[in-house]
């Protein structure tokens, strides 16, 4: 089965996957190659192998699936919502733009659009996973906790990948994951599992909620503050009225640019942000993914 799609002037499919999952660390469950992006989405709990390819950023987006009862209209309304393909960048753009510092970079800046997790359970768990690592550590655990759950599925002549289930993280169980280095996290990953498992969590409606009512329902949980939601609320439902301004990445890339290298402090982070007005977070957002891509030259880390 294929499906074509037509991306926004200039969109990047591999850098916009690349700046959240690195391609020499997969899978997570996301896989990559020279020119495509290949995983496992799950539609009304049906799980469909996807193979997407773009041949050169800015061209047409093919998009190949196994056969499946599920409509061609609810997958390519999966890939527009994962891929952020409908989303305005535009305001960020704009402030990239007319900041001397960034402006050289906005070219390249402008090929990105948020990549989004899957599901709910699948950004929450790969939050939890990101507390206090690199992304690429993150990615190094989140590929060993795939590799030892999922089997893969195939598509195109390659094995792809889903997220792991919450029952089938629950079957690994906490010393399981501790075996596999998710150390202290482990707890909060059983925690989210057993809750979602107990009916006693539902994270769909939290599609539908106020940030402030996010926060409310989530915090309670052990092992999710205020940068976890924020993570969520981002790779998980692309909310970008918010952002972790507390983290060290952003404290730290901020510093590079505007602090002649020193880091600067999350206060200071929420005034670039309250500068740059609504676009605020995105701004901030791809502002890391392009260092992580390596697009902001000798600021790049």
């Amino acid at each position: 089965m294929k499906l074509c799609l037509s991306p926004p002037n200039n969109y990047d499919l591999l850098s916009s996957i690349h700046a959240w999952i690195y391609p020499d660390v997969q899978p997570a469950p996301e896989k990559t190659g020279p020119d495509w992006f290949g995983r496992v989405i799950t539609i009304e709990k049906t799980q469909i192998p996807i193979f997407i390819s773009q041949k050169t950023p800015g061209s047409n987006l093919d998009i190949f699936y196994s056969e499946t009862s599920i409509s061609k209209e609810l997958i390519e309304n999966k890939i527009n919502q994962i891929l952020s393909l409908k989303v305005d960048i535009s305001p960020a753009i704009k402030v990239i733009e007319r900041d001397s510092q960034l402006s050289e970079f906005v070219d390249k800046i402008s090929g990105i659009r948020p990549y989004l997790s899957d599901s709910l359970f699948e950004a929450l768990i790969k939050s939890i996973i990101q507390q206090q690592v690199s992304y690429r550590a993150a990615n190094v655990l989140t590929k060993r906790m795939i590799e030892h759950l999922v089997s893969p599925l195939n598509i195109r002549g390659q094995a792809v990948f889903a997220f792991p289930t919450s029952s089938q993280l629950i079957e690994m169980g906490e010393q399981g994951l501790r075996k596999i280095g998710m150390g202290f996290k482990s707890e909060y990953i059983m925690e989210v599992c057993n809750l979602i498992e107990s009916k006693e969590l539902f994270l769909e409606p939290l599609m539908l909620m106020s940030s402030k009512s996010v926060h409310k329902t989530l915090t309670p949980i052990r092992g999710i503050g205020e940068w976890t939601v924020h993570a969520l609320q981002i790779a998980g439902i692309g909310d970008f009225s918010v952002f972790p301004y507390g983290d060290l990445g952003i404290q730290n890339l901020l510093g590079r640019i505007y602090n002649d290298g020193k880091r600067i402090k999350k206060k200071q982070v929420l005034e670039y942000s309250a500068k740059w007005g609504e676009a605020g977070p995105m701004v901030l957002y791809f502002l890391m993914c392009a260092d992580v891509l390596g697009f902001l030259g000798e600021i790049s880390r």
